[in-house]
C-alpha cells in the first residue's frame, strides 16, 4: 500500500493521543502520591514487534524501555512477538524483575496483547511505582545489598484476564506490602489503563484497516530513522569519553564508584561503551542492562533530533555495550534499589562528552541525582496502615551558550515528574513545610549562570524515620567552557539529632519538633564568568 501524508499524520497523532488516554486513566484513578500526585509513570502503545508507536509524558527512564521490557518478556517465554498460545484476549502480564525491566522491585510494568481477528497485533503498556513491596524497609530501604531484600519480586505473571483481576496473584501481592490495599489500588488503575489502551488502538486499527495502519507505522519509523541517520552523521568521525565519581554506593561510604562512557561516531552511526563500568557494588546502586540502554536514549535525544517523539524507528544506529556483572548490567543477586543513582550523571557525561562539536547543543551538567526524601511511620489513626512520604526533589539546570540555567526543576531522567504540593503532605501525613523556595548563588559562576537549587525545610509533628538518598556531593554539577560547578546538595536536621553531614541514611528516628532541611545542588555554569567588578 502506497504511503499517504495526511493519512500517516492522522495515525500518528491517534497514536499519541492513544497513549495520553491511557496516561490520564492510569494517573486519575491511581491511590498513592506517588502516581496521582507525583505522576511517577508511564504508558505505550507497541507494534506486534513490540516497537513503539505512540507514548505519553512520563519518565524519560520508563518511556525509553517499555518496549525492551516487553521484548525481554516474550524472549524469555520463547514466544514470538504474534504468539497467542500465551496470552490470550483481555490478559494483563504483570512484572517487576530488575533484571528484565532495569528498574528496581518498586516499579510494576503491565502489558497487553491487543488482538484482531484472533491474531496479536500489538501491546499496550504501563509501568508505575507502588512505593512498597515489602523489603527490609519501607519504601526498600538504602542499605539492601540483595534483590532478595528489597521486596517482593515477579517474573511476567498474569494479572488479569478477561474475567477480572486475578485474585491469587493480587493476595500474594497483598501479604508482600505494607500499604497493601494502596498497592492493589495503584495495580488496579495500571490495568485500567492497558484496558483503555486496548480499546483505542483496536479502534485505530478498525477505523483505517490493519494494512493502512502498518504502511503508517513503516513510514513514521523511515522518518524517525533518517533524522537520526542525518544528525549523528553531521558530527565528527571519533572517540568522545566522560568520566565522574558517584559518593558511594550506600554501604562502603568512603569508596566512590567511577562512572565512565566512551562513546565512537562512526559515519552514521553511534556505539556507547560501557563496558568499563565497576564490577557491581555491594550497595543498591546497579542498575539492569534494560534501564542503562533507557538512560543512553534519552542521553541521545538530548542531542540528536530532539525536536522527533521517540518511536520504533529511532535509534537504529545506536548500539549500547554493556558487561553482565557491572553496575550498568546488574544481574542476580546485585540489589538495585537504587538503580538510578548513576544514570543522571551517565546522561551529563554524554553530553559534556560533545562539548567542542557542539557547543551550540550542549549543556552543562545538571544537579544530578533524584535526591530522595522517605519519611516513614505508623497510621495515624487506628487501622491505618503505615505511611510513607517519598520525594524527589528538583534542582538547578545546567547552563548553555544561549541561557542561564533553569533553577528548581526537577533531574533529566524523571522528566515530567511532579513535586508534591505543600498542601497535599501537611494533609496526609504528620509533616509540616516551613519553607520551600530557591537555593540562592548554588548555581555555577558563568558568563550563563547554571540553575539554583531549591530549599524545603520540613518539621515533623510525630516520630517518624527519616531515609536519604541523595548524591553528587564528590560531582556536582559542573561547568562548561570556563564555567563553574554548581554547589553540592546539603542536608541540615535539628532538634532531638544534630546532623549536617548526611546524605544518606536508614531509618533515623525523628521526634516531634525536629526539622529536615534539604538543600539541593545547582547546575554548572557556561562560559567563563565576567571578572570582579565587570559590569
Amino acid at each position: 500500500m502506497s504511503r499517504d501524508v495526511i493519512t500517516t499524520e492522522i495515525v500518528r497523532n491517534l497514536f499519541q493521543s492513544a497513549a495520553e488516554d491511557m496516561h490520564a486513566a492510569l494517573v486519575r484513578s491511581a491511590y498513592q502520591p506517588l502516581l496521582y500526585e507525583n505522576q511517577d509513570a508511564a504508558v505505550a502503545l507497541l507494534d506486534v514487534n513490540a516497537d513503539v508507536l505512540g507514548q505519553s509524558s512520563g519518565l524519560p527512564l520508563f518511556l525509553g524501555n517499555l518496549d525492551e521490557a516487553v521484548k525481554e518478556t516474550l524472549r524469555q517465554r520463547g514466544r514470538a512477538a504474534n504468539s497467542t498460545d500465551w496470552l490470550a484476549p483481555g490478559d494483563v502480564v504483570c512484572l517487576n524483575d530488575p533484571y528484565i525491566q532495569g528498574t528496581h522491585v518498586n516499579d510494576m510494568t503491565l502489558f497487553a496483547p491487543v488482538h484482531i481477528e484472533g491474531e496479536i497485533v500489538g501491546y499496550v503498556a504501563a509501568r508505575g511505582d507502588v512505593t512498597d513491596l515489602g523489603g527490609r524497609d519501607p519504601g526498600g530501604g538504602t542499605e539492601t545489598t540483595e534483590v532478595y531484600q528489597e521486596g517482593l519480586r515477579l517474573g511476567p505473571v498474569k494479572i488479569a484476564n478477561a474475567a477480572g483481576p486475578v485474585e491469587d496473584v493480587l493476595d500474594i501481592i497483598r501479604r508482600n506490602s505494607r500499604s497493601r490495599e494502596l498497592v492493589v489500588g495503584d495495580l488496579n488503575a495500571m490495568i485500567a489503563a492497558c484496558r483503555i489502551g486496548h480499546r483505542r488502538m483496536t479502534e485505530i486499527i478498525t477505523r483505517f484497516g490493519l494494512s493502512m495502519v502498518e504502511t503508517c507505522r513503516d513510514e513514521i519509523f523511515r522518518q524517525s530513522m533518517l533524522a537520526d541517520l542525518e544528525t549523528v552523521r553531521r558530527v565528527p568521525d571519533g572517540i568522545y569519553v566522560g568520566e565522574g565519581l558517584m559518593d558511594n554506593d550506600g554501604i562502603e561510604l568512603d569508596q566512590p564508584v567511577p562512572v565512565r562512557l566512551r562513546v565512537e561516531i562512526r559515519g552514521d552511526r553511534m556505539i556507547v561503551d560501557l563496558t568499563d563500568s565497576p564490577a557491581a557494588t555491594r550497595g543498591p546502586i546497579n542498575c539492569g542492562r534494560a534501564q542503562t540502554v533507557a538512560a543512553v536514549r534519552v542521553a541521545y535525544k538530548l542531542l540528536f533530533a530532539p525536536e522527533r517523539a521517540f518511536d520504533g524507528g529511532c535509534f537504529r544506529n545506536l548500539d549500547v555495550l554493556t558487561r553482565p556483572g557491572t553496575v550498568h548490567h546488574a544481574v542476580e543477586p546485585a540489589a538495585c534499589g537504587w538503580y538510578y543513582s548513576s544514570l543522571g550523571m551517565l546522561i551529563d557525561l554524554f553530553v559534556s562528552a560533545f562539548a567542542d562539536v557542539l557547543p551550540e547543543q550542549v549543556t552543562a551538567a545538571q544537579f544530578g541525582d533524584s535526591m530522595i526524601s522517605y519519611f516513614a511511620g505508623p497510621g495515624r489513626d487506628e487501622g491505618d496502615p503505615p505511611y510513607l512520604c517519598v520525594e524527589a526533589h528538583a534542582g538547578g539546570w545546567g547552563a548553555s551558550a544561549g541561557s542561564d540555567g533553569a533553577s528548581g526543576v526537577i533531574n533529566v531522567i524523571n522528566g515530567s515528574f511532579r513535586n508534591t504540593p505543600v498542601e497535599a503532605i501537611e494533609a496526609r501525613y504528620p509533616l509540616t513545610l516551613l519553607e520551600y523556595g530557591i537555593r540562592r548563588g548554588s548555581g555555577g559562576a558563568g558568563e550563563h549562570p547554571g540553575g539554583d537549587g531549591i530549599v524545603r525545610r520540613y518539621r515533623i509533628d510525630e516520630p517518624t524515620r527519616l531515609y536519604l538518598w541523595m548524591d553528587r556531593s564528590r560531582t556536582p554539577g559542573w561547568g562548561l567552557r570556563g564555567g563553574e560547578s554548581g554547589l553540592p546538595p546539603r542536608v541540615e536536621i535539628a532538634g532531638s539529632v544534630q546532623r549536617d553531614d548526611l546524605l544518606k541514611t536508614n531509618g533515623l528516628q525523628l521526634a516531634a519538633g525536629d526539622t529536615v532541611s534539604i538543600l539541593t545542588g545547582g547546575g554548572g555554569g557556561f562560559g567563563a564568568p565576567a571578572p570582579a567588578g565587570a559590569s
